[in-house]
């Protein structure tokens, strides 16, 4: 994933749930970019091929 503020490339694994310790809803999609903390919704699947697919390329 990219992180939509600050532009930093990390794994979904490596994100942490941002509604984790969240009361009302426990499944929201939404992960924590590690680097700055910014909430996102999680990449579709889609654009993680593409994202691999221009990995190969360079």
């Amino acid at each position: 994933m990219k992180c939509a503020l600050c532009g930093f490339e990390f794994n979904e694994k490596e994100a942490q749930r941002a509604c984790s310790g969240c009361v009302l809803i426990k499944s929201c999609n939404l992960v924590k970019c590690p680097n700055c903390g910014y909430e996102s919704p999680l990449e579709p699947r889609f654009i993680k091929k593409i994202r691999a697919w221009r990995r190969e390329k360079r």
